[in-house]
C-alpha cells in the first residue's frame, strides 16, 4: 500500500507514534510518502530527528518552483512561499493521483476534495482521537 503523511499537524503532533507506525508499515512492505507544503530542505532533518521512516517525499513548494508555477516569497528567509490558493490546495491531490496513494493522512480538510477516489483521505486531529473522520468516496 502507498501511504501519504503530512508533517505539520500530523507527524509533528505525535512524532513518537508516527516513528513507530512508519517503521512497522515499512517492515510490512508498505511505501511511506511524506507530503508537505514546506520546502524539503526545511523539513528533512526534522523527520530524521524524529526517526520517521519514509521512501518518497513531495514538497508543494519544491514541485511548483521546479515546474515554473508563478510563485513569490515575502519572507527574507525564503520559506514563506505564496501562489494561487487553487494551485496550492490541489497539489497534494495531484501528487496522490500521480503516486497512486491508497491513503493519505492530513490535518487540513481543504485538501480532501482534490484527492482521487482511489485514495482515502483521513483527517487527523492532534489530540490522539487521531483519525476522526474518513471522507467517503464520491
Amino acid at each position: 500500500m502507498n501511504i501519504g503523511l503530512d508533517i505539520h499537524g500530523v507527524i509533528d503532533a505525535q512524532p513518537k507514534f508516527f516513528a513507530k507506525l512508519t517503521k512497522l508499515l515499512a517492515e510490512e512492505g508498505h511505501q511511506i510518502h511524506i507530503v508537505t507544503g514546506q520546502k524539503w530542505d526545511n523539513v528533512k532533518n526534522e523527520l530524521d530527528a524524529h526517526g520517521i521512516t519514509y521512501h518518497h517525499h513531495y514538497s508543494i513548494v519544491d514541485h511548483h518552483l521546479n515546474v515554473g508555477t508563478k510563485m513569490w516569497s515575502d519572507d527574507k528567509r525564503g520559506d514563506g512561499w505564496w501562489m494561487s490558493k487553487e494551485d496550492w490546495i490541489r497539489s497534494k491531490g495531484d501528487y496522490a493521483r500521480n503516486a497512486s496513494l491508497d491513503i493519505h493522512i492530513d490535518d487540513e480538510t481543504s485538501y480532501a476534495p482534490y484527492f482521487p477516489d482511489s485514495c482515502r483521505f483521513v483527517l487527523f486531529l492532534d489530540d490522539m482521537d487521531a483519525i476522526s473522520k474518513i471522507f467517503p468516496k464520491r
